[in-house]
């Protein structure tokens, strides 16, 4: 035991007082320490106090700290230098999650986390301000492509709702620090994580209602709405607006032998009562499908319009027949999706209404 106690002080003094090329262990007359296989005495850098060196390369890349783990498992928290190259990238690593903490012993103690066991998300219990935002949207990473359709009647099962944040816990009466300042800063950050501003947003169990799509659950129950995933919704409930506003001013389009030039509006009105037109049948289609109206007998012209959803004009297809009539369209030259058709008399919109064509 004695030999062994002896040459276990032989190796501390050879590391302390060994040349640069042996030593594992350096402390320079300034003060530095540095720590590796390779300590150079050459290093250009002044700043950092202590400095690690890898055993990867010359430029002893490959320099990690690890904490509580031996090599048999793997080295499962560390910080280092990421991969095994001078890659003059800082790496944090946890094999079972990372969290940023403020005080570990206080909710909400994580700033942000990321842990596997709670959530499949990244975590942030903070306001979060950026010059930008990208979100990756390449096609080549998507499959089962399909349009979004038909959401206008959906989006008004939304409620936006204004509401204030509940105050997070906090401990009355704890002391985060000795040290004033950093007290101060705790302290701010506990009490103004929540300001008690108004908000504006939706309520996550209204939006899994209408867009279960949209609300993500963690583990422990909490809800999430995904409110990127709503700009295409809105965009297209925008296209579908659009569509209707063109069937509603379909009349620029239409043949404008109306009644009358001198005839005014109450004519107009009172020569089209009765004027209706039906949902067509069958409804989605893909061959054929029949659209009945009803016109009254003063009706000089009419005619139904066909739009698709960006507003664009399809067909114009004469309503020939009057009082209960129908006209049958076929699905040649059309796409699959969802179309609206107008009947317009004499000028006027007499209704519009949705279809959708599968193949």
């Amino acid at each position: 035991m004695k030999i062994f106690k002896f040459f276990f002080m032989a190796i501390i003094c050879l590391m302390l007082t060994g040349s640069p090329a042996q030593a594992q262990l350096i402390i320079r007359n300034s003060g530095h320490a540095e720590i590796g296989v390779n300590p150079s005495s050459t290093d250009p850098d002044t700043i950092t106090t202590l400095k690690l060196f890898g055993n990867q390369g010359q430029y002893a890349a490959g320099s990690r700290i690890s904490f509580g783990d031996i090599p048999a498992t793997g080295y499962n928290v560390f910080i280092g230098e990421n991969g095994n190259t001078n890659s003059d990238q800082l790496r944090l690593h946890g094999r079972m999650g990372v969290y940023a903490t403020l005080d570990a012993t206080i909710d909400p103690g994580n700033l942000a986390f990321f842990d596997p066991s709670q959530s499949t998300a990244l975590n942030i219990n903070s306001d979060v301000i950026a010059h930008g935002l990208l979100i990756q949207s390449d096609e080549r990473f998507k499959e089962d492509i399909e349009p979004v359709e038909n959401v206008l009647e959906s989006l008004e099962g939304l409620n936006p709702v204004s509401y204030r944040l509940k105050s997070h816990k906090y401990p009355e009466g704890k002391t985060f620090s000795e040290n004033p300042e950093e007290a101060e800063m705790l302290d701010r950050y506990y009490r103004e994580l929540d300001n008690g501003s108004e908000r504006y947003g939706f309520l996550a169990q209204n939006v899994k209602e209408v867009f279960p799509q949209l609300v993500h659950a963690e583990m422990n129950g909490d809800l999430s709405v995904d409110y990127i995933g709503l700009i295409p919704i809105l965009v297209q409930s925008i296209n579908e607006l659009r569509a209707e506003l063109a069937a509603v001013k379909g009349e620029e389009a239409a043949p404008m032998s109306r009644v009358p030039q001198q005839a005014g509006e109450n004519e107009l009105e009172a020569g089209l009562t009765g004027a209706k037109l039906y949902q067509n049948a069958p409804n989605p289609w893909s061959s054929e499908t029949v659209i009945r109206y009803s016109l009254p007998r003063s009706v000089a012209q009419a005619f139904i319009y066909i739009y698709d959803m960006q507003g664009k004009q399809i067909q114009c297809i004469p309503a020939q027949g009057r009082g209960e009539s129908q006209v049958t369209i076929t699905a040649r030259g059309l796409d699959a999706g969802m179309y609206l058709y107008a009947l317009v008399a004499d000028g006027a919109l007499v209704n519009s209404k949705q279809m959708i064509i599968t193949k």
